[in-house]
């Protein structure tokens, strides 16, 4: 049995629909991110399993027993915002004792959490600073201390990095990991921010919509996209049209594309003459100076560099695809030169169009 069910959730405001009926499940000590844009439903349906929020229709159940006529404050979860809503008359260590004192936890167990926390979190030398002390990195993880000190259940984050300068939210994104693997915490995470989702998760739930567009492994949704929605959301994707030239060799045909038919094994499972959209992650397009023997033949439009990376624009017929390369790799290619293009098997991804 799963450990947390949001079973047959729906929310609607008058005539307004934020949530279909959806059904998820997450196991003791997942982490489990909700990724959309904004709009999609993703914080409606963290609220309704924090209990900030009722749903139209469905139910919440935890370990089997159903949360959903419980207030918030008794559903034994602890939340972690996007603003850090410390006490700002508070020190980080009586922000951190709050949750404690409300219910009664004696002293003695009060300081061994606090002093466990603050070790977790690694502010130990910080725990008599007010939050006006603190960078925003830190009073976040003095949220995620004060949202763990009640040993909660199920761990509820909404966007907690989205304040954060990029250096900062990379470094927090990582500790949080540390901490939920540390702790075992069961954890349901929002983002809109697909780096962030791949990078911290061990299952993510795309959301369309107010809908589950896809739920799978980091690797499943980049890999294999369920719907286009999916595939151009989730990381860069060159799309293309094409239809199926010969189902039994997997052979498609690329509308623009100057050269011969590409092969893609999942091709095989469309019929001949079907419209699709094929997908190539930039990533996985390999390079070569242009000697006419190559899949394609590209010329380059377009440079940019992106620090770990260089972004090529490339005019294949009558498309732009582009690739990242890795490092000083760009360098042998200069804007103007003809290349040949060769889709290594990750590459290609096809879905159909109709």
């Amino acid at each position: 049995m799963s450990y947390l069910t949001a079973e047959n959730i729906s929310k609607t405001y008058g005539t307004s629909t934020a949530l279909s009926p959806l059904n998820l499940s997450l196991e003791k000590g997942e982490l489990v991110t909700l990724l959309g844009p904004s709009g999609c439903g993703k914080t409606t349906l963290l609220r309704i399993v924090a209990g900030f929020a009722v749903p139209t229709t469905g139910r919440v159940l935890l370990g089997g027993n159903d949360l959903t006529p419980l207030p918030a404050a008794r559903r034994q979860m602890g939340m972690v915002f996007q603003a850090y809503s410390l006490f700002p008359n508070m020190t980080a260590q009586d922000n951190v004792k709050f949750g404690l004192k409300v219910r009664g936890v004696s002293a003695a167990e009060t300081e061994k959490r606090l002093k466990t926390l603050f070790e977790l979190i690694g502010l130990s030398d910080m725990r008599q600073r007010f939050p006006n002390q603190l960078s925003g990195g830190q009073q976040q993880r003095v949220a995620l201390a004060r949202a763990l000190a009640i040993e909660p259940q199920v761990l509820l984050l909404d966007e907690p990095l989205s304040a954060l300068d990029a250096q900062v939210r990379l470094n927090l994104r990582d500790e949080i990991r540390r901490v939920q693997r540390e702790t075992g915490t069961t954890t349901l995470f929002v983002t809109h921010d697909q780096e962030e989702a791949l990078a911290i998760s061990d299952r993510v739930v795309v959301m369309e919509k107010g809908k589950i567009a896809q739920l799978g492994t980091p690797e499943d949704i980049y890999r294999r996209p369920a719907s286009p929605f999916v595939a151009e959301f989730v990381g860069t994707a060159n799309r293309l049209d094409a239809a199926v030239l010969d189902q039994e060799r997997g052979l498609i045909e690329v509308a623009g594309w100057m050269g011969a038919p590409i092969a893609v094994d999942a091709a095989r499972a469309f019929r001949k003459g079907q419209r699709l959209r094929l997908y190539l992650r930039p990533e996985e397009l390999q390079l070569s100076a242009s000697s006419g023997s190559g899949d394609l033949t590209a010329r380059v439009s377009d440079k940019r560099f992106l620090g770990s990376i260089t972004r090529l624009s490339l005019m294949v017929g009558t498309n732009t695809v582009v690739a990242d390369l890795q490092g000083n790799e760009a360098s042998a290619f200069p804007v103007g030169a003809p290349v040949n293009v060769t889709l290594s098997p990750l590459a290609a991804h096809v879905l159909s169009a109709e």
